[in-house]
Formats: structure tokens, C-alpha cells, sequence
């Protein structure tokens, strides 16, 4: 089902399993949660996971791409000049991880082990970090993937540490780090 024709009964009951499905994950790894226990946490029956979901995973699933879907996409940068506008964008990235704190902390620890890395990775090198200009492409895509790599390396390091500096003088960081790198 679409998720613009979801009612509200419905949207309220998803929030309600992927809520569950987040407290038994800050508790035990994927493995270990049956549909059983998601909705018992959730007061729902399991007819109801049933008619969303196949299993925990595929909520997981879920969960993941809402999270990559709400992460604000910045506008195009046209030129060299544009920095501001990029750390501003990069700011509001790092403010959302940082105001979803829970659902990134939990889609981060090894107990989900799901690819969210992997697909983050994916979503920073096609919305946020521009191709390095090169004549030999498969250097420009090994540096846009390593400094994407890297990004999601300290941004898993930050919500660890319990963001011990702002999301600005994060994006500045990681601003300096690719220039840095891509030069």
C-alpha cells in the first residue's frame, strides 16, 4: 500500500510496531526478536505484522528507508563558491541524525547489522558529496566512496561519543577532511 493513501489507523499501528521493533533492538540483536515478541511490545495481533511485514527484518527494513528518506537533500551547489550553502546542508543532515539520535544509534550498533551503512554510503555520494574531477573516473568514484566511507565513520563515532560537538563543527570537519582529500 502506498504510503500516501495510508490512513491514519494504519500509519499509528506501523509507528507503533517499528516503535517496538526499536526497544527490542536497543535490548537484543535482529536475530533474536520474533514477530511475536514485536507484537506483543506493540499490542497488535499478528494477523496485523502480518499484512505489513514478512518478518522483523523486512520492518527493519522499513524503518531503515524512512530514515534515509527524511534526511534533507541539499540543494545543488553551482560552484566552488558555494560553501556555505554546502555546510549549511551538511549541518542540517548531521542536526537530523542528531534530533533521530535513537533510531540512528540503534540502525548503527552491530546488533542490526542490516547494510544501513552501506546504503547511507550510497545516499551521501549521489545527494552530497560531488564527484572529484578527474580524468580517470574509477579514482574520482574511489575517493567519492572513501570520503563518504569516512563521513559515516565519524557520524557512527558522534552518536557513540553522545555528540560531544555541534552538527556544524561536524559538517565543517568533514567539509575540510574532503577537500583535503579530494585536492
Amino acid at each position: 500500500m502506498e504510503k500516501q493513501n495510508e490512513n491514519r489507523r494504519v500509519r499509528m499501528t506501523k509507528h507503533l510496531m517499528k516503535d517496538a521493533l526499536l526497544e527490542l533492538l536497543d535490548r537484543t540483536d535482529l536475530s533474536g526478536i520474533s514477530v511475536t515478541a514485536v507484537c506483543e511490545a506493540a499490542d497488535v495481533n499478528r494477523s496485523t505484522f502480518y499484512h505489513y511485514y514478512t518478518s522483523p527484518a523486512d520492518l527493519l527494513r522499513e524503518i531503515e528507508q524512512d530514515a534515509l528518506n527524511r534526511i534533507p537533500v541539499p540543494p545543488p551547489v553551482l560552484d566552488q563558491r558555494g560553501e556555505e550553502q554546502l555546510l549549511r546542508a551538511t549541518t542540517a543532515f548531521f542536526d537530523y541524525v542528531k534530533e533521530n539520535e535513537r533510531v540512528f544509534r540503534i540502525l548503527f550498533s552491530e546488533s542490526v547489522n542490516s547494510g544501513f551503512s552501506s546504503r547511507l554510503v550510497d545516499l551521501l555520494c549521489s545527494q552530497y558529496i560531488p564527484s572529484v574531477e578527474s580524468a580517470d573516473e574509477p579514482i574520482s568514484s574511489f575517493v567519492q566512496r572513501y570520503i563518504a566511507n569516512g563521513t559515516v565513520g565519524m557520524l557512527g563515532e558522534w552518536i557513540d561519543a553522545g555528540f560531544p560537538v555541534s552538527s556544524r563543527k561536524i559538517a565543517e570537519m568533514m567539509y575540510c577532511f574532503s577537500r583535503k582529500i579530494a585536492d
